[in-house]
């Protein structure tokens, strides 16, 4: 830890309108909660918003080099969970 700053956090700075900060200190009593947090709260939603997100799954992995795969489905399963 850094002079109180956590591991997983960066320090920043930014200059917001007089009125912006005006309402995020109100906004920060009304709902008990910092302006820092109010301010990482929202960037993180703005960030999750627009960075697309990477889709995982299974589908185009794989290259069965084969591509009659689908119509042979009986010659390769064949034998398969049979004793």
């Amino acid at each position: 830890m850094k002079r109180g700053i956590p591991m997983d956090k960066e320090r920043t700075s930014i200059l917001l309108e007089k009125d912006v900060m005006l309402k995020l200190k109100n906004l920060a009593k009304i709902s008990n909660k910092s302006t820092s947090f109010l301010i990482r709260e929202a960037v993180s939603s703005y960030v999750a918003k627009k960075v697309p997100k990477k889709e995982i799954g299974i589908i185009g992995i794989g290259d069965s080099r084969d591509s009659d795969i689908a119509n042979k489905e009986e010659e390769y399963l064949k034998g398969f969970g049979e004793n």
